[in-house]
């Protein structure tokens, strides 16, 4: 489920009604925004789920998909999200950032220069992802970004499934910690939770169908006057 946290005294925009109930609203940028911006950031999971989205939005709201395929938290000497997220939030922060990686992080860690400084079984591996987590989602904490994490589903894989439920805990865990940063979950959506989404994977196991990424993004918008649709 969602882990929603209000922020300051803004008008708060209500976002994923569709598994809320219970929870509190969320805030963290004007809901008066003329023209808002999305932008979706992350793996190939997160370049379907942006073309997605892009087709879920009304005519006003711009969805602009910076995901990179075969990215994640491991390999910065290939992408550094961290980094990178941090040049969008001193450049060009939109209104709401959605970030989802997971897939591709069931490897050894690298540095940025490639050298390695966690073997996968090694219990530092988590606290170098978790600095990498919170660099990406802090970068945000001065501006009007809001910032969406969105937790991979357990693929048909034993260790991808394993490590894309547990990073979409120790996200939720840092989601809980941040006003400004709202955890979902596709599993969730898709109604998979922590199995595998039967019906919504190619046959590589690990990228979700069309048909199942559409279901997620109107999942993550669907709500009655919603400012996106």
């Amino acid at each position: 489920m969602f882990r929603l946290v209000a922020r300051g005294l803004l008008p708060a925009l209500i976002v994923f009604a569709a598994v809320l109930a219970g929870c509190s609203g969320v805030g963290g940028w004007s809901s008066d925004v003329a023209d808002p911006k999305i932008t979706v950031a992350g793996d190939s999971i997160a370049v379907g789920l942006g073309a997605s989205l892009r087709e879920e939005v009304n005519d006003s709201t711009e969805v602009k998909v910076i995901a990179v395929g075969g990215t994640g938290m491991t390999y910065p000497q290939s992408f550094d999200w961290p980094a990178r997220l941090e040049q969008l939030a001193e450049e060009f922060p939109p209104n709401v950032l959605v970030f989802s990686v997971g897939s591709n992080d069931d490897r050894e860690m690298r540095d940025p220069d490639g050298s390695i400084v966690a073997e996968r079984d090694d219990p530092q591996w988590w606290d170098i992802y978790r600095e990498r987590l919170e660099r990406s989602f802090d970068a945000f904490e001065d501006t009007d970004t809001e910032v969406w994490w969105v937790g991979q589903v357990c693929a048909d894989g034993e260790g991808i499934c394993e490590t894309n439920r547990d990073v979409h805990r120790l996200a939720t865990e840092l989601a809980d910690e941040r006003a400004w940063v709202v955890s979902a979950d596709l599993g969730e959506l898709l109604g998979s939770g922590e199995e595998v989404p039967t019906g919504c994977l190619h046959d590589d196991g690990i990228h979700l169908t069309i048909e199942c990424l559409d279901r997620a993004a109107v999942g993550l918008l669907e709500e009655d006057g919603h400012q996106f649709q």
